[in-house]
Parts: C-alpha cells; sequence; structure tokens
C-alpha cells in the first residue's frame, strides 16, 4: 500500500508540473484589451495567426511561433523564412479576402502603420484582431510581452524581453557618463525628411547616447532645409534611406555642399539599415548597440547575446 501510495503521490506531482507549465504557456481564454483600448476576445490558444507588420512577424519568429503564421505581409522579409509565408498583401492594402480564405483564429496589427479601417473591416466580418502600439524601446518589450500572453508564449516572452533588457542595460551603463553628440537623422532625400519626438528612431538616439535635433520637434516626421540642419549643428550625420532612396553616395555629396556642419567637416555621415532602426521589433536592440558605437566607437558592448 505504501508503494502504491508512493506512485500515486508521484503520478499526481508529475501531472501537477504538465498543468502548470501548460496553464503558464496557455494563451488568455477571454476578453482582453489590447494596446489601443479595444476589447478583444482570444478563444484560447491560436493555431493560425497573420501578421500585419515586419515587426510584428519579427517578433512571432523570435517566440518560436513560425509554424502558427499563416500569413504576412509582402514587406516582411526577416528572418529569411518570413518571406515564404503566404502574403496577404501591403502593409497599408492587405488583401481581406486572402485574409479570409486562410481562416485565421488570430490577427496581429500595429496602430503605426495599419489603417484603422481594415481593423474595423476585419472586425465586421468576425475576424479577432489584436492592435499594437509601440511607441518607443520600452513599448516594443510590453507588445512583445502582449503577443506572449494571448499566443500562449508567455514564458518565452519574458524570457526574450529579459535578454534584450539585459543588453540595453549594458548600453546605458557604458554611456551614461559620457556627452552626448548632436545627431541630425535623414530618411528622405528630396525632400530632406527627419525624425521628431515620438518616434522608435528618436528614443534609439537617445538611448544610444545622443541628441536628436529634431526630438522637440512635435510633427513625427518633420522637413528640414539644409539651413535649419546648419543651425543645429550637428555632430553625427545618419541616413537611413527610404524606398526610393538607395544611394548614400548621393547623400554624402550633397552635404559636402555645407563644410561648416561639424558632422561634415568631420566626416561624421554614417549610413543605417531602414529595417533595423525603423521596426517595432527585438531588432531595435541591435540598432541601438550599433547607433551606439557610431556614437561613441570608445565603448565596448558586451552583450549576453
Amino acid at each position: 500500500m505504501n508503494k502504491l501510495k508512493k506512485i500515486t503521490q508521484a503520478a499526481i506531482v508529475s501531472l501537477a508540473v504538465v498543468w502548470s507549465v501548460f496553464v503558464g504557456e496557455a494563451a488568455h481564454a477571454g476578453v482582453v484589451t489590447d494596446e489601443v483600448g479595444r476589447k478583444v476576445n482570444i478563444a484560447g490558444t491560436p493555431l493560425r495567426i497573420i501578421s500585419l507588420a515586419p515587426g510584428i512577424t519579427e517578433i512571432l519568429f523570435a517566440l518560436n511561433l513560425d509554424d502558427k503564421i499563416v500569413g504576412v505581409t509582402s514587406f516582411c522579409d526577416w528572418p529569411r523564412d518570413a518571406a515564404k509565408k503566404t502574403s496577404i498583401g501591403g502593409f497599408t492594402n492587405p488583401s481581406l479576402e486572402k485574409i479570409v480564405s486562410l481562416k485565421p483564429d488570430l490577427i496581429l496589427a500595429t496602430a503605426d502603420g495599419n489603417r484603422p479601417e481594415t481593423v474595423r473591416q476585419l472586425e465586421k466580418i468576425g475576424m479577432t484582431v489584436y492592435v499594437t502600439n509601440p511607441m518607443d524601446t520600452a513599448g516594443i518589450l510590453q507588445s512583445i510581452l502582449h503577443i506572449g500572453d494571448v499566443t500562449g508564449r508567455r514564458q518565452a516572452a519574458r524570457t526574450l524581453t529579459a535578454q534584450l533588457q539585459r543588453r540595453l542595460d549594458v548600453v546605458t551603463a557604458q554611456i551614461s557618463n559620457k556627452k552626448k553628440p548632436r545627431v541630425f537623422f535623414q530618411i528622405g532625400m528630396d525632400p530632406v525628411i527627419t525624425v521628431g519626438k515620438r518616434t522608435l528612431i528618436s528614443d534609439v538616439i537617445e538611448r544610444a547616447g545622443g541628441t536628436n535635433i529634431a526630438g522637440k520637434d512635435t510633427a513625427r516626421y518633420p522637413r528640414y532645409s539644409a539651413e535649419g540642419v546648419m543651425a543645429h549643428a550637428p555632430d553625427i550625420l545618419l541616413f537611413a534611406p527610404m524606398a526610393t532612396d538607395r544611394e548614400f553616395k548621393k547623400v554624402k555629396k550633397y552635404w559636402e555642399q555645407f563644410p561648416n556642419i561639424p558632422a561634415v567637416k568631420n566626416k561624421q555621415i554614417y549610413p543605417m539599415s531602414t529595417d533595423l532602426i525603423g521596426r517595432a521589433s527585438p531588432r531595435l536592440i541591435d540598432a541601438i548597440e550599433q547607433t551606439a558605437k557610431i556614437l561613441h566607437p570608445e565603448i565596448t558592448l558586451e552583450t549576453t547575446r
């Protein structure tokens, strides 16, 4: 009897462990509030997920949910396997017909890029849509946690965000007592467009130990004249091209007309990857590290990757 009792107790403990793991990784079944304040009913752990933004796709892959992804946008190109997924169309104009045909039980969208009317249309036809809205690096970490919650990858999301936070802490410790160079970040050539406050890129510059010269501009993507840039005397010029601007040499040649700008005078003009620094994904931490090395080349970043 004692032996049987021990076996029974062991079985109960084993089942309890399995159950705790299952509960810990199960998606929140019921009504949740997404990042724009909408009430969304998540009916169990989703098995068929559609991503409406490149950054969201990268998060799903980072959480090892690639086998659950049934559709992505035509701009979802990283990691490479993302491009092999079924395309549901563009970032701002996805095909509703294609989305419906893929029979998703969860669609993940973003407020910064996906149109509100797209979300409303999907809602109207009975689709479950959760909208993210990360405005800065901290917001991305929160979005990862939220996506982990609604997809059944809660523990994986916690592990990932802890790793990313450690890397951020390394950067912060390295640049905390250093002088902040003035930075002009250019994302367009004609016209010259930069990044204002409440943008991911501006947050990257600040976290990397720099000062965005347009960081107090209320417009998120303001236009700047050459005279306006000269007036702020940036120490460093960073350029991440838009789709039609792929010639970095053209940008350097343009700014060489203004040798009084410190960044031009000291040859401090650098290219940046648009996808790396502009997407609300785990790779934004890579962008912060790379930017920190440009602004403070003397630092040593010992990451925990």
